[in-house]
């Protein structure tokens, strides 16, 4: 079981940004896409180990980190995630920071053809409509608190 993560739904102009992971075998879901965020340290809430990864990551610095809820897994695995719009001025300033081997922005449909890690599967498979209203500027959208299964 890996420690809590803290992951983003980042939406901008209808399509979601996906961070391919590095190739790496000693990593969870290695070259597989996969919503940015990461782990949660110790003495960190799950949004401030989020918006910490975020800039560590892609380089985006916001506060609007609305919170979706959380995800426990079959394999124990706990996931908080958060929704994140950007504004154009942040749009400019994302780029990779620190880990992966590219972003790129996705509509609904393309992210369903995406090699993803199986976490971010089977959530976009259960939270269809959810992520599709985001993805269309529709934003309320309750925070969840589900269990699901993970292959």
């Amino acid at each position: 079981m890996r420690k809590p993560g803290a992951k983003a739904i980042i939406v901008h102009n209808g399509k979601m940004l996906l961070v391919q992971r590095d190739n790496n075998p000693n990593i969870p879901s290695p070259n597989k896409w996969n919503t940015p965020g990461g782990g949660i340290e110790e003495n960190e809430t799950p949004r401030e180990a989020l918006l910490r990864e975020l800039k560590e990551e892609i380089n985006l610095t916001t506060e609007t980190a609305i919170d979706l809820g959380t995800t426990t897994y079959s394999d124990g695995s706990l996931v908080y995630r958060f929704f994140c719009p950007v504004t154009e001025e942040q749009l400019a300033d994302i780029r990779l920071v620190s880990e992966g081997q590219k972003i790129g922005w996705f509509t609904y449909a393309e992210t369903l053809e995406l090699e993803k890690s199986s976490y971010l599967s089977v959530y976009l498979e259960t939270f269809t409509e959810d992520i599709k209203n985001l993805m269309a500027g529709k934003f309320q959208v309750a925070p969840r608190h589900d269990i699901l299964n993970v292959f």
